[in-house]
Formats: structure tokens, C-alpha cells, sequence
């Protein structure tokens, strides 16, 4: 449920602008911001401060998702700790290039 949530975010705003570049290369994007906020996590971090540091840790290419970050972190952290690997950006990769 949460990954359909914070996956309709983002592509509301792919649907724009946001797929100028490549479709590949845009979801390999939102993939690191996944992973962003996977690392996080799995490197101690609670999920306000995981919000704070993805969102301004995002590069120029990838700070049109800031508005989604939240929603990203609320389905990470509702993950079971044992999925929490490459995986987990692999998937929302995929996820994103079947739309």
C-alpha cells in the first residue's frame, strides 16, 4: 500500500516535465533517492532525520522529488529490516519503467 502510494507520487510528477530526460535515466533517479533513503535507515538514522538529510542531499537532477521524499521514507521504514538491500531500489527501478 505504501509503495503504491509513494510510487503514484512520483510518476504524478514524471508525468510532466520530469521524464525530459531518459526513461531509463529517470528511473535510475528515483532509484537512488530509494536507496538514499534505504542507506539511511540501515545507517541508524530515524525517519524525520532521514527526511531531512535525503531532501537535502538530493543533487540538481533529483531535487524535483523533494516534495515525494516523505512519502518515500514512510514506505522504507514500514519495510521489514531483512529487505532492506539493493533490492529495494531494483524493484522501484523496474516498478518505474513498466508506466
Amino acid at each position: 500500500m505504501h509503495k503504491t502510494a509513494a510510487i503514484t507520487a512520483f510518476f504524478a510528477l514524471t508525468a510532466t516535465s520530469a521524464f525530459a530526460l531518459d526513461k531509463d535515466a529517470e528511473c535510475g533517479i528515483q532509484a537512488d533517492v530509494v536507496m538514499s533513503v534505504v542507506e539511511a535507515r540501515t545507517g541508524g538514522q530515524d525517519a524525520d532525520a532521514s527526511v531531512t538529510a535525503v531532501a537535502e542531499g538530493l543533487d540538481d537532477q533529483a531535487q524535483k522529488y523533494v516534495s515525494v521524499v516523505p512519502a518515500i521514507v514512510e514506505w522504507v521504514y514500514s519495510l521489514p529490516e531483512d529487505q532492506l538491500g539493493a533490492e529495494v531500489g531494483e524493484s522501484w527501478a523496474t516498478a518505474c519503467k513498466a508506466q
